[in-house]
């Protein structure tokens, strides 16, 4: 057995550090000390079990959750919250803003208790922030003697926070909790973000022995000066180290279907297909499977060796009429049992199963539905298919709704976690159950850092598209390999792909003063006069835009309802036409206005780079401890 640590915060701050300022949206992280560093470890094996109680008695009140909330008024969590943060190196002398905060909190919960009003807890809907733990599947030593684990902690929180706290301790314990020791720690923190905090994870080594038990647990902390909002969260799972996990949980989708592109994200089409759709909604029309039909049947894979063309084999069918407003993600995965002693266990059953989904902007979408009566039991090795509906919102009741709308068109990472019980026979003909809790993810701490990208864009069925040659066609009659006139100096590129699809939001309807007319769907890029490319629900009356005849005042845009309308995009450009043309050239006639193509719809949607200055992000009673923390 060893103890050690991960340092993995430059990656995980997601950003350049220059002169004090950080780019992108994220806040500023940094490791803080182990808490089993200075504590001595009998200590925390107390606490651990103390609240590892707690825990389990509090954990049923709200199944879809992995975390439980902690009340200050009480005088046992009060003392547990401030022995941790002390433990990670936090003081009143280093942060006195968070002891402010927290002395604040307390009052707050003690007055709570006295008008006997419910506590703000993570199980009662009002958390704005989700927390809790992933445990991928341990490596195995080279002699099988040990297993080697890299559990992190997560917290999202709704919209952000001005700061969050979070740790992580391992411990190894026997069946029955009665004795253990610290296996391995580690504590973090971020100021000024929030959305995603994944920065605190360790590495511990145990031996494989029978009645033995690893435990997890960690104690997360977030506030927000701003709305005036608290979280304050527990969580704590565990494992057997009797159990040799071999492959644990195997996820085998979602994952990146087609070959060779130049994004590491996953391509959801849920409205849309084409040949960068790594999945689409898909039904069957005449026979052949296609990409947003008239009747959705489900979501399918693209083939590898064939991109758009969907393979019947990867088809996930909807339990329910399709919802374009719920986003749906098709999970496959394999999972083992595991074994024992040699000899291979089966699952005897699930105490928890959930799809995660997590935006940049902090929003926690989980999957509807109870999947654990839906897992097979009673197997040492099983594959689960599953179309989930990942609409369930996990953030209290005044959390915007999980609906596609939401994520759409942004990176979101996505998370799969089991809990359950494995039946191992022994030796002696008796059988024991075993605890496990295993996960899988694709965030930025797997190690392809991708993400699921819910994709959308297009103009209406009847939209005037220029041909190279000279012909006029209507979008929905254009192929791939047709040349189209890109500008008015003569620029042709290739059509390289087509994009066939739905829309439920109502369309942008232009109309100039040169007598054009076009209608797009919100989010399609198209060209101002002074070359600013903008989103169509951008525009106003009177901008100048450009099209086939030079600069045009727009005279009319209003909304208009799809009205069942098909909608579709183009991609432009073979390699070769595309060596000398810039990122914002790639663009078409589309009824004689100038409009972007898919890739510059993608450039569109990226978040800005700009400088985000985080100490004037921070509320007042903050920025003294987040100048003592860059300072450590």
């Amino acid at each position: 057995m060893r103890i050690g640590s991960l340092n993995p915060w430059g990656p995980l701050v997601r950003t350049s550090q220059m002169m004090g300022v950080l780019l992108l949206t994220a806040g500023w992280s940094g490791p803080l000390r182990p808490p089993a560093e200075r504590v001595p470890h009998p200590q925390l094996v107390e606490q651990s079990r103390r609240m590892n109680a707690l825990y389990d008695a509090r954990r049923l009140q709200h199944a879809d959750r992995l975390s439980i909330g902690l009340d200050l008024s009480d005088d046992a969590q009060h003392a547990f919250v401030l022995g941790r943060l002390q433990a990670a190196g936090k003081t009143a002398r280093n942060a006195p803003g968070l002891f402010h905060k927290l002395s604040q909190f307390r009052a707050h919960a003690l007055r709570r208790a006295r008008q006997a009003a419910p506590a703000v807890t993570v199980t009662n809907g009002s958390a704005w922030c989700d927390h809790y733990l992933v445990v991928k599947p341990p490596a195995d030593s080279s002699t099988g003697a040990s297993l080697t684990y890299e559990p992190y902690v997560r917290v999202s929180c709704q919209g952000g926070a001005a700061y969050v706290y979070a740790d992580l301790l391992v411990h190894d314990i026997n069946r029955e909790d009665t004795e253990g020791r610290v296996v391995a720690s580690q504590a973090g923190e971020e100021y000024g973000g929030g959305t995603g905090f994944t920065g605190v994870g360790t590495v511990a080594s145990v031996d494989v022995a029978p009645g033995r038990l690893l435990r997890l647990e960690s104690l997360a902390l977030a506030m927000d000066e701003a709305t005036g909002r608290e979280f304050i969260s527990y969580t704590v799972e565990k494992t057997s180290l009797a159990l040799k996990e071999e492959r644990g949980v195997t996820l085998l989708h979602p994952r990146e279907t087609v070959p060779d592109n130049t994004r590491a994200d996953i391509w959801m089409c849920q409205l849309r297909g084409g040949a960068d759709c790594d999945y689409a909604v898909a039904g069957y029309d005449q026979g052949l499977l296609q990409a947003s039909p008239p009747v959705p049947q489900g979501v399918a894979a693209s083939r590898t060796e064939a991109p758009g063309e969907l393979n019947p084999s990867d088809l996930w069918e909807f339990s329910r009429p399709f919802e374009a407003t719920r986003p749906y993600v098709p999970l496959r995965v394999e999972i083992q049992a595991g074994r024992v002693n040699g000899q291979p266990c089966t699952v005897d059953h699930y105490t928890h199963a959930q799809v995660r989904l997590h935006s940049p902007t902090g929003d926690s979408c989980a999957s509807t539905g109870d999947l654990t009566r839906l897992l097979p039991v009673g197997q040492h090795t099983a594959v689960f298919n599953h179309l989930a509906e990942v609409s369930s919102n996990l953030q209290g009741q005044s959390a915007p709704e999980c609906s596609t709308a939401r994520i759409l068109q942004q990176p979101v990472h996505f998370t799969f976690t089991v809990r359950g019980m494995a039946r191992c026979a022994q030796p002696d003909g008796s059988h024991t159950l075993e605890p496990f809790y295993r996960s899988q993810a694709l965030d930025e701490r797997s190690a392809t850092a991708q993400r699921l990208l819910f994709q959308n864009s297009c103009m209406a069925e009847g939209t005037r598209i220029q041909l190279a040659n000279g012909r006029v066609l209507p979008v929905e009659q254009v192929e791939a390999g047709d040349k189209v006139l890109a500008n008015r100096m003569g620029l042709i590129l290739t059509v390289t792909d087509v994009i066939r699809g739905n829309e439920t939001q109502d369309l942008v309807q232009l109309q100039d003063t040169a007598g054009h007319s076009v209608t797009l769907t919100q989010m399609h890029p198209i060209l101002k006069a002074d070359g600013r490319v903008v989103a169509a629900k951008a525009l106003k009356v009177r901008d100048q835009v450009l099209t086939d005849k030079g600069a045009a005042m727009l005279k009319s845009v209003k909304r208009v309802p799809v009205q069942g309308k098909r909608v579709f995009n183009l991609a432009l450009g073979t390699p070769y036409e595309l060596r000398g043309v810039g990122a914002q050239e790639r663009t078409l006639f589309a009824s004689g206005f100038v409009v972007g193509d898919k890739s510059m719809q993608e450039l569109l949607l990226l978040p800005p780079l700009k400088p985000i200055d985080v100490m004037s992000r921070l509320p007042k009673v903050l920025q003294e401890d987040f100048a003592n923390a860059k300072e450590q």
